[in-house]
């Protein structure tokens, strides 16, 4: 059974995005949610990130200001390295099917994380296009995002602008992609 009508598929394809309701099964989505809380517990015990991917990379990032009293982890990097749940959502849920009802069934998995802005932190992460920040040589990249909690204005939603992916790539540079907001041309 299709995951996504062709209404929404061609909204995908003139927007950039489609929003998928009950993405994961509700007793995954809950142990997503307990993984990660077992997560923001350890950090608690570390002042600096820690944990190591298997490339090296810290495994969790720490917001400045997180401490045991008030816990600011900001990210887990490869969390499917870790967990059975989370790889789960990569390799069965509706996310895939739908990933491959738009782009076709020989996918690849890039990496996963979790980005988390806990209460109290003070975790900001400014505008980009996720593109630019992986190298490829293709572009039928899909980012999925799956929220763990309702979002609301309370608790930093995330703002998208419909169409931005078919142009033009803009700059990481710092600056260059205000300057170019501020000037009218983003």
């Amino acid at each position: 059974m299709a995951v996504i009508d062709e209404k929404n598929k061609a909204v995908f394809w003139r927007n950039g995005i489609i929003k998928l309701e009950k993405a994961v099964a509700p007793g995954l989505l809950g142990t997503l949610n307990l993984e990660f809380e077992g997560w923001v517990e350890q950090s608690r015990q570390h002042s600096t990130p820690f944990g190591k991917t298997m490339d090296g990379r810290p495994r969790f990032d720490l917001e400045p200001g997180h401490c045991a009293d008030r816990p600011a982890l900001r990210r887990v990097a490869s969390p499917t390295e870790l967990s059975a749940a989370y790889w789960e959502v990569v390799g069965n849920s509706r996310i895939t099917d739908a990933i491959a009802e738009l782009v076709g069934p020989n996918l690849r998995f890039h990496h996963a994380k979790v980005n988390s802005k806990l209460p109290g932190a003070k975790t900001t992460v400014q505008w980009h296009q996720d593109f630019a920040y992986d190298p490829h040589s293709n572009d039928d990249l899909i980012t999925a995002v799956l929220f763990l909690d309702d979002i609301d204005e309370e608790n930093g939603p995330l703002e998208i602008v419909p169409g931005s992916h078919k142009g033009p790539l803009q700059s990481l540079w710092h600056g260059v992609t205000e300057g170019l907001r501020r000037a009218g041309e983003w």
